[in-house]
């Protein structure tokens, strides 16, 4: 018989918490619990909590052991089951048209024999749980699950029996590919939130370097323009900053391996429509105020969900504290602010108005795309004065929403770029150390894994670095005229002169 949303009960604001039978204590889940309840010992809500070996709760009464009969009670009279990746409870709750919040049994902290984390994602991915991987992320989503029991609706629960079958083939699936090397796996700190520097501002503003120079320091990956890897990377297939196709890079590769189980895991459809819901600078407004514009909260979860995947498994197979995103889009920072999972801090780079206007007029090859000739876009330099305008003015104001952000010229990087590169990683949070890879006027490239970026990420070696001013002779007089009258109060306030230069 179909289990429909409709035919579902109309259940109270009841919780039940599983730490399931492992003998191995299930504390974080507890505790995380524990916590989460005695912020809202006011609040009129039910909560069973079965605590098993784990210590027994402070903020409620709970119990080591549920018989199975009662167990099955419970679960049929509670909107939100809350429990570790399972794979018989999530079954159950499917048989009920529902899906569990799960906090995966982690191996790196002694609470099971067979680590959860990839299977969780998987199935997180696919719809058949909620997935918490850290004490915030359980808190929020039951606050959210509270607010709305019908988030842990089954995404198919009008055809639960066809679900039932999807979702052991895909535990089938998984389990093959989790499973079988877990020795050769190291440990993970996927479960804290991923350190995350973006590079803002706007292009041909020197980012490509800037990235491409913070990724030969140790404590640092430059994934390039992230936002850009779902379409270059797994539909188009351009080269990565190593030289090799997207989908033939090893490092990319171990990335959606460990994210996903696999790129062909992922329903990328799904992903890139989240994302164009979503990661947008027509969305800023719904971004800055998503409590505002509802339709944004679910493709936000969604796409969040993959992104912090995503990162998490570019920082693991990097094995670095900070994943640099050079992505420049106001949206893109935006979004990292709204998920959970993300410690985000931003490099507003800022270059002379003028320059960028005339980069933008040039003709430039995508050197990553191999299989046909493609340009990268040209722009007036009008349009892109007022680009620059908008753009450098959001992500100054972003300071307002708690973000930290430090100001960085594109000037400073190439006159100077030892001092400039020790701001940078030291407002990271990362040891800077010597930069042997920094010389008097040069610096040595080696290639990164830069998904997407300007065509000198291809360059390496010792670069010489020079400032790029052709702008001052080859701009059209009118147009420089027209740039500086459009940009020149932020010009004057980042220190450039009218007729060019810095004071």
């Amino acid at each position: 018989m179909s289990n429909t949303a409709e035919n579902l009960p109309s259940l109270p604001h009841k919780i039940v918490v599983l730490s399931g039978t492992e003998p191995q204590a299930f504390q974080r889940l507890t505790s995380w619990t524990d916590s989460w309840l005695a912020a809202r010992q006011n609040s009129a809500i039910e909560v069973i909590v079965q605590h098993g070996t784990a210590r027994p709760l402070a903020a409620v009464d709970s119990t080591d052991w549920l018989l199975r009969d009662e167990l099955s009670a419970e679960l049929a009279a509670s909107p939100i089951i809350v429990g570790s990746v399972d794979l018989e409870l999530v079954r159950q709750a499917r048989s009920l048209g529902r899906r569990i919040v799960a906090v995966p049994r982690l191996t790196s902290e002694d609470e099971t024999e067979r680590d959860q984390q990839r299977l969780g994602r998987g199935l997180a991915n696919h719809g058949h749980l909620l997935l918490a991987e850290s004490e915030a992320e359980l808190h929020e989503l039951l606050d959210r699950t509270l607010a709305d029991p019908d988030l842990t609706l089954s995404l198919d629960a009008h055809r639960t029996e066809q679900a039932g079958t999807e979702l052991e083939q895909l535990v089938s699936q998984l389990q093959s590919a989790a499973f079988t090397n877990d020795a050769a796996d190291r440990p993970s700190t996927s479960s804290q939130n991923v350190a995350v520097l973006y590079v803002g501002g706007l292009g041909r503003s020197g980012s490509t370097l800037l990235n491409d120079m913070l990724g030969q320091h140790g404590n640092l990956v430059s994934g390039g323009e992230i936002v850009h890897l779902w379409q270059r990377g797994l539909v188009e297939n351009n080269l990565c900053g190593c030289g090799e196709k997207f989908q033939s890079c090893e490092f990319w590769n171990e990335v959606g391996q460990r994210a996903f189980g696999g790129w062909d895991q992922l329903d990328l459809a799904a992903a890139m429509k989240a994302k164009n819901m979503v990661d947008r600078n027509r969305f800023v407004p719904h971004l800055l105020a998503p409590w505002l514009f509802r339709s944004i909260r679910g493709p936000l979860d969604e796409y969040g969900n993959i992104v912090v995947a995503l990162l998490r498994a570019i920082r693991d197979v990097a094995d670095v504290p900070v994943v640099v995103d050079s992505s420049k889009q106001i949206s893109t920072a935006l979004m990292y602010k709204r998920i959970n999972g993300v410690d985000l801090k931003i490099a507003h780079l800022i270059r002379d108005a003028r320059g960028v206007a005339y980069s933008w007029t040039k003709t430039k090859k995508k050197v990553e795309v191999t299989d046909t000739d493609a340009l990268m876009n040209q722009y007036h330099p009008g349009l892109m004065g007022w680009r620059w305008l908008s753009w450098n003015v959001s992500f100054a104001s972003m300071r307002a929403l708690g973000i930290p952000v430090m100001t960085l010229q594109y000037e400073d990087v190439i006159t100077n770029p030892r001092r400039a590169l020790t701001r940078v990683m030291k407002f990271a949070g990362v040891d800077v150390g010597e930069l042997e890879y920094v010389g008097d006027g040069t610096v040595n490239l080696q290639p990164t894994h830069s998904v997407a970026g300007n065509p000198s990420r291809f360059k390496h070696g010792d670069i010489e670095l020079r400032l790029d001013e052709a702008w001052q002779n080859k701009l059209e007089p009118k147009m420089r005229r027209l740039v500086t009258l459009i940009t020149y109060p932020l010009l004057r306030r980042y220190g450039y002169k009218a007729k060019g230069g810095r004071r």
